[in-house]
């Protein structure tokens, strides 16, 4: 019976761990898209709870900003080659191909 007892307890642990973590990510995703990058981190010893919790989801904002910054500065060179590759690729078909992708996307 104890045994089930801590294997319950466990889980209660595990879920409440996963609904924070849920939680905080979504505390972050909203600070990066009310205040931007540039979330402010306001520190007061008047509200320390408050202002813990700010500093967290600042901390996550910033962290959320350089991987944005990361991925967009590695796939750029990927969409331009992919942009090339097409246009390799559309300037080996007949005229008539060429003259349909450039009557469409042109």
């Amino acid at each position: 019976m104890i045994a089930i007892m801590g294997t319950v307890g466990w889980q209660i642990i595990y879920v409440l761990a996963a609904a924070s973590a849920l939680f905080y990510i979504g505390l972050v995703i909203l600070g990066y898209a009310t205040e931007g990058p540039h979330y402010q981190i306001k520190f007061s010893l008047a509200e320390p709870i408050r202002s813990t919790e700010r500093l967290m989801v600042g901390i996550g904002v910033r962290a959320l900003s350089a991987f944005l910054y990361a991925s967009g500065m590695l796939l750029d060179p990927l969409f331009e080659a992919s942009a090339e590759i097409g246009d390799w690729f559309t300037n080996l078909g007949s005229a008539e191909t060429q003259a349909r992708y450039r009557s469409r996307f042109i």
